[in-house]
């Protein structure tokens, strides 16, 4: 397919092919090379077809790193002359071709299929904006694929190659970026615990102020340095981990962890928060903060080993009914045989 960029008199044509400076202007390495008939599949019958008097682009120069360009002309003599040579890209686009190079191509269709995919994640039924999003992506998508196919820059079955392989990936990184959230939500829950005051703590601070409300002493004094600082002993190896949340932030994360919950297995979600109490292991704790970390984890042991459990019960009982179904079905299959012997 061959695209008009400038018309040239013959006289211009002369000039060019003759003096490699002014060839120079507007060629990248001016060769100056003729070229002969089955060159980039044009035939010398085709090649009588192309008016004369032109510079064109063969091809595929809009997807070629070195565009190709070919000067046609006529001689003196009525016959059909031409000759190749790289065009610069500057000379292109001063002629309204902006030619996107293949290796831009590719990365054009990449970057627009993950957005695609992004915004098909993203949607959400009743949703109008991210629906509209999803539209639009899926639009520019279609439009820089179809391009592409157009301009035979790449095959069906490479651009499959491409989307397959882009999707693979983004939900690859979808699952990683879905555990290390619920991990860092379980963190924060866990924490949220460890921050709490030990029983033990609460009762002498309520214990204490008994005492002062007995003896008259009012209750703001308790605020003394003394109990500030084992409230902060309680809280320093937590706190600078702990994110201040509100109550609807606090709920959102919980809701998202349940979900979480729901799409994988039991045994996953144990190994994610098995990682994660290790983690807060390393933290500098204080004894009461340990003895809690210590209680969460063997209550989620406990858990394990009850699940584990009920599974291999579960199993064996699956597989006492299905043996019982197949000793049942051979024992009324023989007692029909013995009954149709009878009644012969």
């Amino acid at each position: 397919m061959m695209k008009k960029i400038t018309s040239l008199s013959n006289d211009q044509f002369k000039t060019f092919i003759s003096d490699k400076r002014e060839l120079k202007k507007f060629m990248k390495h001016p060769q100056n090379e003729k070229i002969e008939a089955g060159w980039a599949n044009i035939s010398g019958e085709q090649l009588q077809d192309i008016p004369s008097g032109a510079v064109y682009l063969t091809q595929s120069a809009l997807g070629e790193e070195k565009p190709q360009v070919l000067l046609v002309s006529t001689d003196e003599r009525g016959q059909k002359q031409a000759y190749e040579s790289e065009a610069t890209l500057d000379f292109l686009r001063s002629h309204d071709v902006n030619p996107v190079l293949e290796k831009d191509r590719e990365t054009q269709l990449k970057t627009s299929y993950i957005t695609f995919l992004q915004a098909h994640d993203k949607e959400k039924p009743q949703d109008i904006d991210s629906m509209l999003a999803r539209v639009n992506a899926e639009n520019d998508y279609v439009i820089l694929k179809s391009s592409a196919l157009k301009e035979k820059q790449f095959t069906p079955d490479q651009l499959k190659g491409m989307e397959n392989e882009l999707s693979h990936q983004f939900q690859a990184r979808k699952q990683t970026q879905e555990k290390d959230r619920y991990q860092e939500d379980y963190k924060q829950e866990v924490l949220e615990v460890m921050q709490e005051p030990s029983e033990e703590t609460q009762y002498k601070q309520l214990f204490k102020q008994n005492l002062l409300a007995q003896l008259g002493i009012s209750s703001e004094k308790d605020s003394s340095k003394e109990a500030k600082k084992e409230a902060e002993a309680e809280k320093a190896p937590v706190e600078k981990q702990l994110k201040q949340e509100t109550p609807q932030e606090k709920e959102k994360r919980l809701a998202k962890m349940k979900e979480f919950e729901q799409k994988h297995s039991f045994d996953k979600v144990y190994k994610l928060k098995k990682e994660v109490l290790q983690e807060l292991k390393e933290l500098n704790l204080t004894d009461s903060q340990r003895e809690k970390l210590t209680k969460l984890e063997k209550a989620l042991d406990t858990e394990k080993k009850d699940h584990d459990k009920q599974k291999k019960e579960e199993k064996s009982q699956n597989g006492f009914t299905k043996f019982f179904a197949r000793n049942s079905g051979a024992n009324s299959s023989k007692n029909r045989k013995e009954t149709q012997e009878i009644e012969r």
